[in-house]
């Protein structure tokens, strides 16, 4: 009886049902397959059935709100999480978050990234897994990345690099000097960069 239930909910509603978009959907699947095994093993069906409607209903009310009220929808999922830009991991941001340079790497290598300096993004998504974007990507596509700019930290970091080094790459004209004076000046703002992007990426 609760297969057939669980197979007419899923089969009569939409594919987002099973899809782990995010870590609670994650849980819900998790907690439907140990629920159901419960009862095919002798637990109380009506318990049983009751723990499947209130997952499932719990699911599709949060999704529902997620959707329709977006302004809603942080109370069930974070924003993607930028553990690395342009070319350096945030190392700051991956303490806090315990994230070390081995999954980082992992996550490059599936990529087929062979050094982080290609990188021009890569962030966690709500689900858990980690999405790569490569500088190479970015040129060759000639596109504005209107779904990396919809990620709040992606888009201040942007904006503060743009403002911190205005000009920066255009500028041949400067002596050794001026550029050695130039790069003590960015060393020495190192530290205040690397709180801004803890705080944004975060």
């Amino acid at each position: 009886m609760a297969v057939i239930v669980l197979f007419a909910y899923l089969r009569l509603g939409s594919n987002r049902s099973i899809a782990p978009i995010t870590v609670f959907d994650w849980v819900v699947d998790v907690a439907l397959g140990s629920t159901l095994a419960g009862i095919v093993n002798g637990n109380s069906l009506v318990r049983g059935l009751l723990a499947l409607s209130t997952l499932l209903g719990f699911q599709y009310f949060t999704s529902t709100i997620s959707t329709r009220f977006q302004r809603f929808s942080w109370l069930f999922q974070g924003p993607p999480l930028v553990i690395a830009f342009r070319g350096k991991m945030l190392t700051i941001v991956m303490i806090k978050h315990r994230i070390s340079p081995v999954d980082v790497n992992a996550a490059l290598r599936q990529k087929g990234v062979l050094n982080i300096c290609q990188v021009e993004c890569a962030l966690i998504e709500p689900n858990g897994s980690i999405s790569v974007f490569t500088t190479k990507e970015l040129e060759d596509a000639n596109v504005h990345p209107d779904v990396l700019m919809v990620v709040p930290a992606y888009k201040a970091l942007c904006e503060y690099e743009d403002e911190a080094r205005p000009g920066e790459a255009a500028d041949t004209t400067k002596t050794d000097e001026e550029k050695a004076e130039s790069t003590r000046a960015n060393n020495n703002r190192g530290s205040s960069d690397q709180n801004f992007i803890a705080m944004q990426a975060s």
